[in-house]
């Protein structure tokens, strides 16, 4: 994974009792992220949440949204809201770089071709692990590999919460021998189209609205 995804990707809301609510499965809101929600499109299967613990720095709640054909993954949407563990010295701090506008705030983005398998492997307490066994516990068979467009940003001024965004689509018929043109960090690099493709059908799944924001600077 990347490295700034490495340093900062550690998936976390629980900060008990902050939890994310949904009122109607596909309207989701968060006191980790309390200046946004976000309405998810209707097409998009919404999953029970996954909640756990990263290490001991911070917790997670992932909202899995999916769309499936004859059982196989086509396409998620994945909402991630993190909040530092009480007592952890641990903070979020990282520039919106390279940065995208969506919705009203700007977000670090980026988009890339991504081994899921090989990630689950590697880190089987960590996110990718975790989504895998969710989805094949409904009865749904994930891909091994992913093309996926992200977002991340630190979402209070003390470094307590971060949201992040994944836009994901089924890319194994892309891969037969595998993830090929990759940087540096094992991910594939992709063409300037078929990112915009990605930022665009995220934008269609996807629509986020701002709320009154409550500034959390407790620990």
């Amino acid at each position: 994974m990347k490295s700034w995804r490495s340093l900062f990707a550690c998936a976390c809301l629980l900060m008990v009792p902050v939890l994310a609510a949904a009122s109607d499965g596909h309207t989701v809101t968060s006191a980790a992220v309390a200046d946004a929600s976000f309405q998810v499109e209707p097409a998009l299967e919404a999953l029970p949440p996954l909640r756990f613990p990263i290490r001991d720095q911070t917790d997670v709640e992932r909202r899995l949204f999916v769309e499936s054909a004859d059982g196989v993954v086509t396409r998620m949407l994945v909402l991630q809201f993190e909040t530092v563990q009480p007592g952890s010295d641990f903070r979020f701090r990282f520039p919106p770089r390279p940065p995208r506008q969506f919705g009203p705030h700007v977000y670090r983005a980026g988009s890339y071709a991504y081994d899921d398998v090989a990630a689950a492997t590697r880190e089987p307490a960590l996110e990718a692990a975790r989504t895998r066994a969710a989805l094949q516990a409904q009865g749904l068979r994930p891909p091994r590999y992913w093309h996926i467009a992200r977002l991340a940003r630190v979402s209070d001024s003390a470094g307590l919460h971060e949201a992040i965004i994944f836009y994901l689509e089924n890319a194994d018929a892309r891969y037969p021998a595998g993830l090929t043109d990759v940087d540096e960090d094992g991910d594939g690099r992709l063409q300037a189209d078929e990112s915009e493709r990605l930022w665009q059908a995220l934008a269609n799944a996807l629509q986020v609205q701002t709320t009154a924001a409550r500034d959390d600077t407790g620990g």
